[in-house]
């Protein structure tokens, strides 16, 4: 795809539903007493995946209707390429007594799964293999469980799903991404499920009751839009709610660092160009937003510092893919083992490697509209895995 440079970008645009409510949607009306209805899901590689896998254990899907199955059965589970699907299924799995297989694609079998393998193990629940395929035999014996959550906040929230099921005490150690984990405990509470915390320890009753929920505006797709009124003119993203505990709802602390003008309503966020200055930041709570944060510090004024220590074990590893293409529009690019420091400037058009991974081809085409010079980047076909009206949203956007 080539991308022309454009003077200015104003307008409007819908965010999309959440990709990561929706999975956790998906799961929780699989684990329920009473049919639930998704409202407004997200239909996208990775959450249609995780719709397959709840199909998969047992649930019947019609419309927006998920009826769960009387008991979650063994299955064979593909996750793509969605590493929320595979971890979720994982505890899934653990409840059924029958033989599981979760399995996936591409770069999601060389990501990190022994954490949360080794805490189903300490439960009792029988899991061959540390990384995709992974085999599973289900029959939790144990009530409380320890999680290192240094490489995802993924495994804490699969151990939280198990427990709306089967009743079980969460000790979290070494956090990261920790907003995500406020999401699975917002989501649970709207499927009526009771739980005690102190600190980083949840006690879960079992008890899951089905429900309607409606998903909301996804902040880590508006970001790439946000970024481009902040950069470029003004841009309102709709659907959005200020109040919500998404991770990616940093978004709009970090473009006010960064100097944008940037308000906040009831439904929606907008940013306008004002001006921008670096920053440092530690990314490890929104790691998602690492890619367009790089793309905005390559147009500030200054030297900044981002950082994030779960960045490399992405889709791709995603410090190395921003250095790279960062570089290659002549951005000047120190690469560090946890981020990147940036000296900003002018980027020229560039072709652009994708890596496979939907963030940086969306984060690249926002930085390829202001270069000097046409870009190209070499397939756009991955944002299907997120954000498969992407494109489409930009050329409207763009007029």
């Amino acid at each position: 795809m080539i991308i022309t440079p454009v003077d200015e970008v104003k307008g409007e645009i819908k965010a999309p539903p959440s990709k990561s409510y929706t999975h956790r949607v998906y799961f929780l009306a699989l684990l329920a007493d009473e049919p639930s209805k998704g409202i407004n899901p997200l239909s996208s590689d990775d959450t249609d995946a995780s719709l397959d896998a709840i199909k998969k254990f047992g649930a019947s899907v019609e419309g927006g209707r998920i009826a769960p199955p009387l008991e979650i059965k063994g299955a064979q589970i593909d996750a793509r390429e969605s590493g929320t699907t595979a971890r979720f299924s994982l505890g899934v799995a653990a409840i059924s007594e029958e033989n599981s297989l979760i399995d996936g694609r591409g770069r999601l079998r060389e990501r990190p799964f022994a954490p949360l393998v080794n805490a189903l193990r300490s439960l009792g629940v029988e899991v061959s293999g540390e990384r995709l395929p992974i085999s599973v035999r289900g029959g939790v014996k144990g009530q409380s469980v320890r999680i290192d959550a240094s490489l995802s906040s993924q495994f804490v929230s699969s151990l939280l799903l198990l427990g709306s099921r089967v009743g079980l005490e969460v000790e979290v150690l070494n956090p990261v991404s920790r907003p995500y984990i406020e999401m699975t405990l917002r989501t649970m509470r709207a499927f009526g499920v009771d739980f005690e915390r102190d600190g980083n320890r949840f006690i879960i009753a079992p008890g899951v009751k089905g429900t309607a929920f409606e998903v909301p505006g996804d902040y880590s797709s508006a970001s790439f839009f946000l970024a481009a009124g902040a950069l470029y003119g003004r841009v309102r993203v709709w659907g959005l709610d200020p109040g919500d505990v998404q991770a990616d709802r940093a978004i709009i602390r970090i473009l006010e660092e960064f100097g944008a003008r940037v308000r906040a309503g009831k439904n929606y966020v907008e940013a306008e160009r004002n001006g921008l200055k670096a920053v440092e930041l530690d990314c490890s709570d929104f790691p998602d937003l690492f890619p367009v944060i790089a793309v905005l510090a390559a147009y500030s004024d200054g030297k900044s510092v981002i950082r994030a220590r779960q960045l490399r074990l992405k889709e791709s590893d995603r410090i190395r893919a921003m250095a790279v293409n960062l570089s290659r529009m002549g951005i000047r690019v120190r690469e560090l083992s946890d981020g990147l420091e940036i000296t900003g400037g002018r980027p020229r058009g560039a072709r652009i490697e994708n890596f496979k991974d939907h963030r940086i081809v969306m984060a690249m085409a926002i930085a390829a509209l202001g270069a000097k010079g046409e870009s190209e980047i070499t397939e756009t076909k991955s944002v299907s895995k997120s954000y498969p009206s992407f494109f489409n949203d930009l050329r409207r956007l763009l007029g």
